[in-house]
């Protein structure tokens, strides 16, 4: 498994979590992230590797789930994903990925 962190913009305010619980390929990405006391999973899909493109779950059922696009990006240390997420009710942000192996 991988580790790594997660940086989102949601109302206009940069938000910081670390996940050791990932899995990338090049057709997949999924991460299990804990955000406030409850278990978000996100899982998309690529195509080519580069693209990905899924969606995020809350497990206790909140209604913040949504959409989100990866554009992946590989160096020495590992992979960052820059994109985008976006809820049903229209709420919409940035989101970076860095993925790296455990120590």
């Amino acid at each position: 498994m991988l580790a790594g962190w997660s940086l989102y913009k949601y109302d206009g305010q940069w938000h910081e979590e670390s996940f050791s619980g990932a899995s990338l390929s090049d057709t997949s990405l999924v991460i299990e992230l804990d955000r406030d006391g409850d278990t978000v999973t996100l899982t998309t899909a690529s195509k080519d590797g580069v693209r990905y493109t899924g969606d995020y779950r809350y497990r206790q059922g909140s209604n913040s789930n949504g959409d989100v696009w990866l554009e992946r990006y590989q160096g020495p240390e590992g992979s960052v994903f820059i994109g985008e997420w976006k809820e049903s009710d229209k709420s919409r942000g940035e989101w970076i990925i860095k993925l790296t192996q455990p120590d």
